[in-house]
This record gives C-alpha cells, sequence and structure tokens, in this order.
C-alpha cells in the first residue's frame, strides 16, 4: 500500500514539474512570437569614454600630462535582422545586427605643465558602420538579452588641433557588448577597441632632414547608451 501511495505522489509530482516547465516554455514563444519576424529598428544615444592608451600617445607616454579627454558622446542608428521568426528551441534567436550609421564625438582638452591657467581644447569625431552576429534571449516576459559582436570600419573625420597628423584617418575597430530591452526602450553596454594609422613626420635640424614614420592612434572606448527599439 505504501508503495502504491509512493508512486502516485512520484507521477503527481513529476506531472506537476512537467505542466511548470510547459508554462515556462510556453510563455518564452509567446514572448518571441510579439517580436518582429525579420528585425528591429534602433535609435540609441549615449556618453562614450577614452581609455587610457590613446591619452597617453598623445602626451608622447607620459600618464596625467597635457592631454585629456572629458566624456564624449555617440549616436547609432542600425537594425536587427533574425534569421528565423521562431526562436531556436525556444530558447534563443540568432541574426545580424548591422549599425547603418555610428556617430562618435570625444572633446579632448590639453592643459599646459608649466602654466595650469593655459589650456586649449580640440573636437575629435569618427563616422562609422558596423555589422556582425546577434544572439538574442528572452529570461522573462518583455526582457529581453542581446549579446553582439561587430566589425566596424571607421573614418576619424576630425583631429583638430593635433600637429604633425592628417585630418581624415582610416581604422578598423571591433564592438562587443551587451544589449537589454524592455518592451521599446533598451540600455546598451559595449566597447569599441581598434587603432588609426597615420604618418607622422619628424624635422632633425642637426641634419637638416625631415623623415616619417608609419604610427597608430590606438583608440578603445567604453560606450553606454539608452535608446528605443521599434518595429
Amino acid at each position: 500500500m505504501k508503495a502504491i501511495r509512493y508512486c502516485i505522489a512520484v507521477c503527481m509530482a513529476f506531472g506537476m514539474a512537467h505542466l511548470s516547465y510547459a508554462q515556462q516554455a510556453t510563455v518564452v514563444r509567446q514572448g518571441y512570437n510579439n517580436e518582429s519576424d525579420y528585425g528591429k529598428f534602433y535609435l540609441r544615444v549615449g556618453a562614450s569614454f577614452l581609455n587610457n592608451d590613446f591619452i597617453t600617445q598623445l602626451n608622447d607616454g607620459e600618464i596625467g600630462d597635457g592631454y585629456s579627454a572629458p566624456t564624449g558622446l555617440n549616436f547609432e542608428l542600425g537594425r536587427y535582422f533574425f534569421l528565423q521568426s521562431e526562436p531556436v528551441a525556444d530558447l534563443f534567436k540568432v541574426g545580424i545586427d548591422a549599425t547603418f550609421l555610428s556617430i562618435g564625438y570625444n572633446p579632448l582638452k590639453w592643459n599646459d605643465p608649466d602654466d595650469p591657467s593655459y589650456s586649449e581644447k580640440f573636437d575629435l569625431t569618427t563616422v562609422g558602420v558596423k555589422l556582425g552576429p546577434v544572439i538574442s534571449f528572452n529570461p522573462l516576459g518583455d526582457l529581453y538579452v542581446d549579446a553582439f559582436a561587430k566589425v566596424a570600419p571607421t573614418v576619424l573625420t576630425s583631429i583638430a588641433g593635433l600637429e604633425d597628423v592628417e585630418s581624415v584617418l582610416f581604422g578598423w575597430k571591433s564592438d562587443f557588448g551587451v544589449n537589454l530591452r524592455y518592451k521599446k526602450v533598451t540600455l546598451t553596454a559595449g566597447y569599441e577597441s581598434g587603432s588609426f594609422k597615420y604618418d607622422s613626420y619628424e624635422y632633425d635640424e642637426v641634419t637638416d632632414i625631415e623623415s616619417s614614420s608609419k604610427e597608430k592612434f590606438p583608440m578603445g572606448m567604453f560606450q553606454v547608451k539608452l535608446g528605443l527599439q521599434f518595429y
């Protein structure tokens, strides 16, 4: 008799667990079905923070002297292109994250080490596009988590005020990050890394000869953005 009761209890427990799992799978499936089948446009605006490598190179290897980089701004317009309308195994979607336009602005400030009261300001602006895979999870209701990795060909369109550097430079950057979506509101955190090549010129007063060499500006930055995502 006890064995029968035990079997009944185990069957009921198994049945309740199976019912609970089925309900959870249904919630995930319904959440993904509420999305667009093939993509979502997004518009994002946020803050960017240059890493120390770029500033250190501007300061000829010195840390804390001369140049500094206040908080910058960035703007992005793009779209997801999911490869399927239904999630894979009711767990996630895979697609392409295409940023059609990425604009960045970072102010630079130079303080004279010999005269703390004197400073100059410069503008650093970039324009680029980004493309790469994205994987999207739906852990709860209207909350989605997107992980992306993108390649970002970028043009440094202005570095006004810096001597011996061309005004327009090209570089290949990468962008890795996570995007949180709740209904139409998004919060994105990502890190861009890469460098820009340029010709550096140096004049030797003793030999009266000007020489040139290929140099790189390492330009990594952490970005945080708020945005809207819509069909």
